[in-house]
């Protein structure tokens, strides 16, 4: 793996800045119509298999997996990201909409602080537990993931596979675009090996009407701690937790560290 000595000496901010210049893009950059559509199945299986009335969605970002849990049946959601600008973005969206969905400020460190409530289910998703760069940091957020489920409640976290990506330095993600009548982007993700730590490129290409065929070019990064799931089950034990199901993927299937994609798991309390 190529060593980067820039990774060592970033300085982490659970990656706030690096999506906060994404902010106007974020959005575009997912396309959320399919990805809900194909989660849906996943999400509606644990859902009822934990009986889940109320949820807490750590990390939210603009909140779409908040607004896509009240339609599949969740009475209440709470969304927690620890950006500022996401958590304004989110909440205009829900005054838009008129759904009653809270959307709090928080990052790992303080939400107990910041949430009082317990929850049938706590979910951290899109990989975000990556920008969590020290062990005993992760232990101390699956613990407060713990506190915030109810006696009966579940955490769901869900990450890449870093032992994939590792074990073949996988730099890769697909690209991403996306086009209006009068504008186009394009999105590319790619990784850059430290020893410890990885650093997550984002090249976003761009033009419009008024460009005549010119591209105009940003380069966005931010540092990871590509968490094996071996660490992941560790981590949870040391923070009290007992994982429950381990997914491959959000289409249900077992994981399997040399070829899926994520890794996903389930805990309760022990």
């Amino acid at each position: 793996m190529k060593n980067h000595e820039n990774v060592k000496n970033s300085i982490p901010d659970n990656g706030v800045s690096f999506y906060e210049e994404l902010l106007g893009d974020y959005d575009q950059m997912i396309d959320w119509e399919s990805r809900l559509q194909r989660e849906t199945p996943f999400f509606n299986e644990l859902f009822s298999k934990y009986d889940i009335k109320n949820l807490l969605d750590i990390g939210c970002g603009s909140g779409r997996h908040a607004f896509h849990f009240m339609t599949l049946g969740i009475e209440s959601v709470i969304g927690v990201d620890p950006s500022s600008k996401f958590i304004e973005k989110a909440k205009a969206r829900a005054l838009a909409s008129g759904e009653e969905i809270s959307f709090i400020e928080a990052d790992f460190a303080n939400i107990i602080e910041r949430v009082s409530d317990r929850f049938d289910m706590v979910c951290c998703l899109g990989n975000s537990i990556s920008h969590v760069l020290i062990y005993d940091d992760l232990v101390l957020t699956l613990k407060n993931f713990a506190k915030l489920a109810a006696d009966d409640g579940v955490v769901l976290v869900h990450c890449l596979n870093w032992h994939l990506r590792l074990a073949n330095a996988q730099r890769f993600i697909p690209p991403a675009s996306h086009k209006t009548s009068d504008s186009e982007k394009l999105f590319f993700r790619f990784f850059d090996y430290g020893d410890e730590l990885v650093t997550m490129n984002l090249a976003i290409f761009s033009r419009d009407s008024s460009s005549i065929g010119k591209w105009y070019s940003r380069i966005l990064s931010t540092t990871l701690r590509p968490w094996r799931w071996d660490i992941l089950q560790m981590a949870a034990k040391d923070a009290g937790l007992t994982i429950k199901e381990e997914y491959g993927g959000t289409d249900l299937s077992p994981y399997q560290p040399e070829q899926s994609h994520d890794y996903i798991f389930t805990a309760r309390n022990v």
